[in-house]
């Protein structure tokens, strides 16, 4: 059981070393996720051979925009954070949780609040006095942890193209001060 003194999960920077690991979870958990909610053609195509090469290309850029976070238990990346500036439309001095999933195996131990607040306060850093978080709006698991993560709804929604079709997708938000 996990502990303020005695974390499940050690949360480091990413590195593109990381790729592999970051695509196994990545792939593992849409899968697991998003089952009856995005198309299983889409699921089914995702490839974490292609996803690695993509997260190595990314990882390999000092002077991205954006960041990640692994959480690694025994040396394996058990889960990650993907995280920069808001995207268009946001306040400038927002920042934005683009990606954060646990492996499977990893859920409910508080690797994902690990890597939550690891990602807030890289962005508290760089200068970001808010933050949010986006999220299919039919992800009742996602939507229960940022509400218990203490995140207001932003009250505009949008909708996101994933795999070819439409979703709509809400917000949470958190101020950083």
């Amino acid at each position: 059981m996990q502990t303020e003194e005695n974390p499940v999960a050690a949360i480091r920077p990413a590195r593109a070393a990381d790729a592999a690991g970051i695509a196994r979870v990545h792939v593992e958990t849409w899968r697991d996720a998003y089952a009856g909610l995005l198309p299983e053609k889409h699921l089914l195509r995702l490839n974490a051979q292609s996803h690695a090469l993509a997260w190595t290309r990314n990882l390999s850029r000092a002077d991205g925009p954006r960041h990640a976070m692994v959480a690694v238990v025994e040396n394996e990346v058990v889960g990650f954070v993907n995280f920069g500036a808001a995207r268009e439309g946001r306040p400038k001095d927002e920042g934005e949780v683009f990606m954060l999933y646990v492996a499977t195996d990893w859920r409910e131990q508080g690797i994902g609040r690990q890597l939550i607040g690891g990602a807030f306060a890289a962005l508290k850093d760089r200068g970001c006095a808010a933050t949010s978080i986006w999220c299919l709006a039919e992800n009742t698991a996602a939507i229960g942890f940022y509400q218990r993560l203490g995140g207001s709804r932003i009250p505009e929604s949008r909708q996101e193209n994933v795999g070819g079709a439409m979703f709509p997708v809400i917000g949470f938000r958190w101020a950083l001060t």
